[in-house]
């Protein structure tokens, strides 16, 4: 149900509504902060570097008739530069993926039901176990696909996940034009690979 009554410090409600993450969510999303915080971070750039690489040791080799024996070092060069690329654009996202995964079956909060209101400068997240109050100022990335919307910051439950599969149209237009409005520097839209159900 949307809010459109302002409380009295005059902020704004955006939107409210139950919410319940799928574990694909989750991985998704841990996906996008492994890109931004973790391992991941800056793999678009070190990915071209070693395929830049592997290309020119690929030319020095085709120069050279494709003679292993005279470059072994280029050859060994371009090996693990064929690997790394391997690993930046592959491996780790598949790696953040698998993480995201375990964290949200180890957790015993994630898959629970909670409840999340949205207001101009914060919103709040609570359920049968916790309460989470989170300011917009706290907020360093925020991300929206298809599917989910992705908020993080803070010093504990970093990551906070919207599933937008539990929002009305009106609803995740609203948010996705408040996200835009409100964290500019922060917002991001990215595709998804894959529509979840």
């Amino acid at each position: 149900m949307v809010i459109k009554l302002a409380n009295s410090k005059n902020s704004l409600l955006v939107a409210e509504f139950d919410n319940k993450l799928k574990i694909q969510e989750y991985a998704k999303a841990y996906q996008l902060y492994d890109l931004r915080h973790g391992y991941s971070s800056g793999r678009e750039w070190k990915s071209s570097v070693f395929f830049f690489l592997a290309l020119a040791m690929f030319f020095m080799l085709a120069m050279e008739n494709f003679n292993f024996a005279k470059l072994p070092v280029t050859v060994l060069v371009l090996l693990i530069s064929m690997y790394m690329c391997t690993h930046y654009v592959y491996l780790l996202p598949k790696k953040a993926k698998l993480e995201g995964e375990h964290i949200y079956k180890s957790s015993h909060l994630l898959s629970k039901p909670c409840h999340i209101t949205v207001s101009r400068d914060s919103f709040t997240l609570k359920n049968d176990y916790e309460y989470l109050k989170r300011y917009d100022t706290e907020i360093t990335d925020c991300f929206e696909t298809d599917e989910i919307f992705v908020l993080i910051g803070g010093m504990e439950h970093v990551i906070t996940v919207i599933s937008k599969r539990c929002l009305t149209e009106e609803q995740t237009q609203l948010l996705s034009e408040h996200f835009q409005r409100e964290m500019i520097q922060q917002y991001r839209r990215t595709k998804s690979g894959k529509k979840g159900k």
